[in-house]
């Protein structure tokens, strides 16, 4: 057995009771005590009579839930589940798809894609970091292309990835957006498409900026098309594929996954998405299937 595993183990022992997991939350959530959200009152009294317990704030005596303000709010899975699913997200290589999390979890089908695309989403509010320093933009493709003309078929999905660039020419920190529809002409972006890309991406005041979107042109920076292949095959042989609706939250994924590596700042996957799933309000089932 590897040693991630070995720890994957001695974690899924610890957090196997609902107490270890809501006294890891209320840490989580309060690691410098109650704050109230309502008046910043720092004193609570706290109700047990419920599963998942109440804190009453001390000065204006509003009640809040340790779930309240987490991606976990309004959930009827257990806490142990929800820790779970985290522990399986973080320690394995390739993540877990719904199918394998329903049967590690035992919830359904539609509960585990439903946990898996919330904590996706508290993934994706780690992009506020935007790219700065050395950036380079290249366009590319979601999937193997299909057509060998200019013309775009309705499988494919033309995409914009976007590094930060250290001194030795190697990726920093990456993302990877869809390109609207209407940024389009077939398969190249449009101007409009890199300028809304950098607008939302690129940290104000970044001077070196370079955006390739010619699919064969000469100066295209080759790692991140490169990059987009990883992540292409990551979602086919994982996700068995995934449609538009939904695949930015799949490319979101895969950013967070290399940006954690890339980084290496000290702090592990379970411990940064634990602090993101508790600090993001949940994405609800109507809204996410729009």
């Amino acid at each position: 057995m590897t040693d991630g595993l070995m720890i994957l183990e001695k974690l899924l022992d610890h957090y196997s009771t609902e107490a270890a997991c809501i006294e890891a939350l209320m840490a989580t959530k309060w690691s410098n005590g109650f704050t109230c959200r309502y008046c910043g009152h720092n004193r609570a009294y706290k109700i047990t009579t419920r599963k998942i317990p109440l804190f009453e704030c001390a000065a204006c005596r509003h009640q809040s839930s340790l779930l309240a303000g987490t991606v976990m709010e309004g959930s009827k899975t257990s806490l142990q589940k929800w820790f779970h699913a985290l522990l399986l997200v973080s320690f394995q290589p390739t993540g877990v798809n719904a199918v394998q999390l329903r049967a590690a979890i035992s919830v359904t089908y539609k509960t585990a894609w439903l946990m898996l695309h919330k904590i996706r989403y508290a993934m994706n509010q780690d992009a506020g970091k935007l790219l700065s320093g050395i950036v380079r933009i290249n366009s590319a493709i979601y999937g193997n292309p299909h057509n060998a003309s200019v013309l775009r078929h309705p499988k494919e999905q033309p995409l914009l990835i976007g590094a930060s660039i250290t001194d030795k020419g190697e990726p920093a920190c990456i993302k990877i957006k869809l390109v609207a529809n209407e940024h389009l002409r077939e398969r190249l972006v449009v101007p409009d498409g890199t300028k809304v890309f950098i607008k939302y991406q690129v940290a104000p005041g970044t001077v070196d900026v370079q955006c390739v979107t010619a699919r064969f042109s000469p100066l295209r920076f080759k790692k991140l098309v490169d990059i987009v292949h990883e992540a292409s095959c990551w979602i086919s042989n994982k996700f068995n594929g995934i449609g538009p609706k939904h695949l930015q939250a799949y490319l979101d994924e895969f950013s967070y996954r290399i940006n954690m590596k890339l980084e290496n700042a000290g702090i592990s996957m379970f411990t940064h998405l634990t602090r993101q799933c508790v600090s993001i309000p949940t994405l609800t089932y109507s809204a996410l299937i729009g």
